[in-house]
C-alpha cells in the first residue's frame, strides 16, 4: 500500500499498488535479454531502449487521460460554483436588508405611535387604538422575522451546497493524483524488472549498474491535488 503527497504536504489518499502480470515479466525479460544480444542500452538515459521508450510513452498517455478524465469530471461542478457565487452577494445584501427590517421592527412603539388614531377609529376607546397599534407592529415583526429566518435559510443552503462542490472537487482531484502516481510506480517497476534483467550477464554491466540513469516516468507538474486543480483553471475551466 502506497499513499501520495503533494507539493504541500501528505495527501492521505492510500492506494494499491497495481500488480505486474507474470506474462508481462515474462515478456520484459525476453525483450530485456534480446536487446542485450543486440547491444543495448545505447547511451545512460533513462529511456535509451525502445522498450524503455514504450513505457515512458504509455506513462504519459495515461497521465494526460486522467488529467482529460478530471476536467471532464470537475466541468459541471465549475459551472455550479460560478453560478454560486454570481448568486451569493445578492442573497447575502436580501439577508442584510431582511435583518435591518427585523431591527426596525424591534424598535418599540412610541406614544404618540400607540394613541394614533386612523380612519374610523375616532370613537374607540383609548385602550382598544393602543391595543390595534401593538397587535400591527406585533405582527409586522413576525413577518419580518420569517422573511429573515428564510433569507439565512437560502443562503446555509447555498454555502452548504459551495462546501459539498468545492470538496468534491478537491476529492476528485486527489484521486486523479492516485492514479497518476500509482500509474508512475506501476511504470518504475516494470522499468527494474526490465533493466535487471538486461544488466545482468551484460559486458557492461559495471557501467551500467553505477551510471545508467533510472529516473524514468516522473509524476508530471500537475500531479498534486492544488496544482491540478490551477492547471485546469489556467486552461479555462471556470473556478
Amino acid at each position: 500500500m502506497a499513499t501520495t503527497r503533494s507539493g504541500t504536504g501528505r495527501v492521505d489518499r492510500p492506494y494499491r499498488a497495481l500488480p505486474v502480470s507474470v506474462p508481462t515479466r515474462i515478456a520484459l525479460r525476453w525483450h530485456a535479454r534480446a536487446d542485450r544480444r543486440a547491444g543495448l542500452p545505447l547511451g545512460m538515459a533513462p529511456d535509451s531502449t525502445p522498450v524503455l521508450q514504450s513505457l515512458t510513452a504509455r506513462h504519459g498517455e495515461a497521465c494526460e487521460r486522467e488529467r482529460t478524465r478530471f476536467v471532464a469530471d470537475v466541468r459541471p461542478i465549475d459551472v455550479r460554483l460560478g453560478r454560486l457565487e454570481a448568486e451569493l452577494p445578492s442573497l447575502r445584501a436580501m439577508l442584510d436588508d431582511r435583518s435591518a427590517e427585523v431591527a426596525r421592527a424591534t424598535v418599540p412603539l412610541t406614544e404618540h405611535q400607540l394613541t394614533r388614531r386612523l380612519a374610523g377609529e375616532q370613537g374607540l376607546p383609548a385602550a382598544l387604538v393602543r391595543q390595534r397599534r401593538q397587535t400591527t407592529h406585533d405582527r409586522a415583526l413576525e413577518v419580518a422575522r420569517a422573511a429573515q429566518l428564510t433569507a439565512q435559510r437560502t443562503v446555509d443552503e447555498l454555502l452548504s451546497e459551495q462546501a459539498q462542490l468545492r470538496a468534491g472537487r478537491q476529492n476528485r482531484a486527489e484521486i486523479t493524483c492516485s492514479r497518476v502516481l500509482r500509474f508512475g510506480d506501476f511504470t518504475r517497476r516494470q522499468a527494474a524488472i526490465y533493466r535487471r534483467a538486461l544488466v545482468r550477464k551484460h559486458p557492461d554491466r559495471e557501467a551500467l549498474t553505477h551510471e545508467w540513469q533510472t529516473d524514468l516516468a516522473p509524476a508530471p507538474p500537475w500531479a498534486t491535488p492544488d496544482a491540478l486543480l490551477l492547471s485546469t483553471r489556467d486552461a479555462g475551466v471556470a473556478a
